[in-house]
């Protein structure tokens, strides 16, 4: 370009319409642009380049020799335009890169290690570091793409939020507690029962609460003290089934237990608070395609999970008790 400053390009788009159609009033019909639009665009660059490009009179235009060749460039700037776009359209349809993530530990040991696994398998130009921890961590200072958190509510951020559902935690105790301290008829019955819990959540004095809701829409709200509390659901369940107390464990942590019946579900017709993973990203515009393509991935496999988790509690429901619960004094009957 030498020392003339580089055309606006929206100029060139312009007066090439012109040429292509023959006149501006076709051109503005085609782009959707007043005529006095066009003619202001192709006054302007006319004067930029200091010759002129088309003859214009009231009836017709007739583009010039040099107006022909300089056409014919532009063309040649367009072409290359698209080639440019085209690399990056490439990459937004290729997944390829790294993705720097964070995840819960447990729900990256319950959850998301065999997702993680097939996503890489069927992206093998996509890289994965990922750092598994329950602290909140800054995306922009930590140089994270991704942050995935799990809770009942949307979480405020001042970053990207998308959240995907996930089964319902359910309320269950082991088959010797049951025995020992009864089976519970309605939500109060919880009360002053041991417990075990997580170490979030906590309303203060190291107590929690249960927000139940049954099918008619009635809430309970039962607060209750942990008498273990950790983050590691794996802990937990041991604790559970050991007969320390009720704990709070999503279905596909518990499914083979309450199966079995070394775990009983307890208060089946009420219902705790539904949840949900947060995908957290700093910006919606410009996310790297490996990173959105990951998202879209995790999402539709635990759309599917909360499907099939929906079917397996039906299964589960579907045990009878007395095959769960030999104890006499509780009286239970055959069925669920």
């Amino acid at each position: 370009m030498g020392k003339r400053q580089m055309n606006d390009l929206n100029n060139l788009v312009y007066f090439a319409k012109i040429v292509e159609h023959g006149s501006l009033s076709a051109a503005g019909n085609a782009l959707g642009v007043a005529k006095s639009v066009l003619s202001q665009h192709l006054t302007k660059l006319e004067a930029e380049l200091g010759v002129r490009l088309i003859q214009r009179s009231t009836r017709k235009v007739q583009v010039t020799e040099l107006g022909l060749r300089y056409y014919e460039r532009c063309l040649d700037v367009f072409r290359e335009i698209d080639r440019a776009n085209q690399v990056i359209d490439e990459a937004r349809a290729t997944p390829r890169g790294l993705v720097r993530m964070t995840c819960p530990i447990n729900f990256c040991q319950m959850i998301l290690a065999p997702v993680l696994a097939d996503f890489m398998h069927a992206n093998p130009d996509v890289e994965i570091f990922l750092e598994t921890t329950n602290r909140e961590v800054d995306l922009i200072a930590e140089n994270f793409d991704l942050a995935l958190n799990v809770s009942p509510r949307v979480r405020t951020s001042s970053q990207v939020v998308r959240s995907i559902p996930l089964p319902r935690h359910l309320l269950v105790a082991s088959r010797d507690f049951v025995e020992k301290n009864g089976l519970p008829r309605k939500p109060e019955d919880l009360r002053g029962l041991p417990c075990v819990g997580g170490i979030q959540g906590i309303v203060g004095s190291g107590r929690q609460v249960w927000e139940l809701v049954n099918a008619d829409g009635e809430t309970r709200s039962i607060v209750h003290r942990p008498r273990l509390l950790t983050e590691d659901l794996c802990v937990q369940k041991t604790a559970t089934l050991a007969g320390c107390g009720i704990a709070e464990l999503p279905p596909v942590f518990c499914r083979d237990e309450l199966i079995d019946g070394s775990l009983v579900r307890l208060l089946p017709g009420w219902n705790l608070p539904e949840m949900h993973l947060h995908a957290v990203f700093a910006a919606r515009d410009g996310l790297p395609g490996a990173v959105r393509s990951f998202i879209d991935y995790l999402s539709a496999r635990l759309h599917q999970s909360v499907d099939d988790s929906s079917l397996g509690a039906m299964r589960m429901n579907m045990v009878p008790l007395s095959k769960v619960l030999l104890h006499p004094v509780l009286g239970i009957e055959n069925s669920s």
